[in-house]
């Protein structure tokens, strides 16, 4: 039970993820990569940096377009 993890961690990726595409791009990698011992982590990491890639990708879709 000890290796479950806090949801919280994922959470804060997420808001950092929708604010500032770069840091959350990076705060997923390192919860991919560096918390390898909690599932719960890495899948959420992996998620995260999709997510990251997809709100900067739309980003700059939009600031082109306008």
């Amino acid at each position: 039970m000890e290796n479950e993890g806090t949801i919280a961690v994922p959470i804060i990726g997420y808001i950092i993820s929708a604010i500032i595409p770069i840091i959350g791009l990076i705060y997923g990698a390192a919860l991919f990569y560096f918390k390898k011992d909690v599932p719960l982590y890495r899948k959420h990491g992996r998620l995260i940096i999709y997510f990251a890639i997809l709100i900067f990708v739309v980003t700059l879709i939009v600031r082109l377009l306008l």
